[in-house]
C-alpha cells in the first residue's frame, strides 16, 4: 500500500503523499483492512518507507493502536556503505518488534548505490553503477542481506531502462558489470546448505554453499567506496584440497571466461568479486 509517504513529510514541494500524516494513516487503515477481509489469503503490506525512521515508528505506533494488520512492512535504503544497510534494517526491526509487527517480514524493496543525490555527486553515482563498484557494492550487499536474520527479502532497484539499471544496457541488451551478482548469486538455489566464514577481511564480503555431494560454491567481493584503496591479498580455506573453476569480475577478465586452479590464495583490486566452484 502507497509508495515513499515520507518522502516529503513537512516539505514544501510533495511528490508522493499530498496529505498529512494523519489522513496517511486513515488511508492506511481502512484499505488494509478492507484487503484484509476480501483476501484473507493475501500479504498486505507496506508503505515502502523513503528513510524517515522516526515517521516509521509513528506509523507503527498508530496501525497498533489501530489494530491494523501488518504482513510486511516494506523500506528501501540507497548509500554507498554496506554497513548502513544492515544498521538500517536493525533500526526497522526493532521498531516493528516494539509495536507488535515483529513477526510481520521486514521487505527491502528499493536499494542500489548512491554517493551524493545533487551535481557531480549524482552523475558519479550513476556512473558507477553501471560499472565495477556498482557490481560489488550489489554483491557485498547480497551477501550481508543473507547471513542476516532481519531482512526478508530483497529487491534490487532498478532493472528497467531508467538510470539506476545496473544490470544490462536496454538498448543492446548487453549486460552490464552489474549483471553478474545476479547471475552468481543464483548459483546458490541449487545448492542444499549455506557454509558461514569464520572470519572476514575488512571491506570483504562472500557467500559459501555446498551441494549434494558436499562441493562448494563460493562469492567473494571486495567492495570499498575509496577510489584510492590499494589491492587486498586474501586466501579462502575450504578445509581440504581439491580443484576449482574461478572466474572473475574485474576491469581485466571476462566474468565468462575460468581459470582452473588449486590454489585459493588471490589478490584482488579494488571492487572486484570472484565465483569459485569446486570440481
Amino acid at each position: 500500500i502507497w509508495n515513499e509517504p515520507d518522502l516529503d513529510y513537512q516539505q514544501p514541494i510533495i511528490r508522493t503523499w499530498g496529505g498529512t500524516r494523519e489522513q496517511f494513516y486513515d488511508l492506511y487503515e481502512i484499505t488494509a483492512k478492507h484487503l484484509k477481509s476480501c483476501f484473507p489469503e493475501l500479504k498486505i503490506g507496506g508503505p515502502a518507507l523513503c528513510g524517515n525512521v522516526d515517521w516509521a515508528r509513528h506509523f507503527l505506533c498508530e496501525m497498533q493502536k489501530r489494530e491494523v494488520p501488518i504482513d510486511f512492512f516494506s523500506w528501501h535504503i540507497y548509500t554507498n556503505r554496506v554497513g548502513h544497510v544492515i544498521e538500517r534494517a536493525k533500526e526497522i526491526k526493532d521498531a516493528m518488534g516494539k509495536y507488535g509487527y515483529g513477526d510481520a517480514e521486514s521487505i527491502l524493496n528499493e536499494w542500489n548505490y548512491i554517493n551524493g543525490w545533487e551535481g557531480e555527486a549524482f552523475v558519479y553515482s550513476i556512473e558507477q553503477i553501471i560499472g565495477l563498484k556498482g557490481a560489488s557494492f550489489t554483491l557485498a550487499v547480497m551477501c550481508v542481506s543473507q547471513k542476516s536474520d532481519i531482512i526478508d527479502m530483497l529487491m534490487y532497484y532498478d532493472a528497467r531502462p531508467c538510470a539506476f539499471n545496473g544490470l544490462f544496457d536496454f538498448y543492446t541488451l548487453r549486460p552490464f558489470k552489474g549483471y553478474y551478482p545476479f547471475l552468481w548469486y543464483g548459483c546458490f538455489y541449487d545448492l542444499e546448505a549455506e557454509v558461514r566464514s569464520e572470519s572476514d577481511p575488512v571491506n570483504v564480503y562472500s557467500l559459501c554453499g555446498v551441494d549434494k555431494a558436499g562441493k562448494v560454491t563460493a562469492v567473494v567481493t571486495y567492495y570499498v567506496n575509496d577510489d584510492t584503496a590499494p589491492a587486498k591479498s586474501i586466501m579462502i580455506d575450504f578445509g581440504r584440497e581439491g580443484k576449482y573453476e574461478v572466474f572473475y569480475l574485474d576491469n581485466i577478465h571476462d566474468p565468462n571466461v575460468r581459470e582452473i586452479t588449486d590454489n585459493l590464495e588471490f589478490t584482488l583490486e579494488r571492487c572486484a568479486s570472484i565465483l569459485i566452484k569446486e570440481i
